[in-house]
């Protein structure tokens, strides 16, 4: 029984056999690489949330700087507070 052989679409080059490891369709490619991350952790919800806070944090820490009193420190320690949750949020991101 003989296998087909078949070429790669735009190519020209014959695929590896259908057993191999390595020779594995585009499809499959993908769907491995959907099946990995998958089980990867997902800290998307998480990093929605920590971004949504800073938002807030940034907003009001604003807010009272340019319409509080004149000691800002509070309010810097707000705007702090809203950085600190994004270096969390970008830490997460590369993870």
């Amino acid at each position: 029984m003989k296998e087909e052989e078949t070429t790669l679409e735009g190519t020209g080059k014959k695929s590896p056999a259908k057993g191999d490891s390595e020779g594995l369709s585009l499809e499959e490619q993908v769907e491995r690489i959907r099946r990995k991350r998958a089980r990867s952790h997902d800290y998307s919800r998480a990093r929605m949330v920590l971004n949504a806070l800073f938002l807030a944090l940034a907003a009001v820490g604003l807010g009272m700087y340019f319409f509080g009193s004149a000691d800002h420190v509070p309010a810097l320690c707000v705007i702090a507070a809203g950085m600190v949750l994004k270096v969390v949020e970008f830490i997460l991101r590369i993870l």
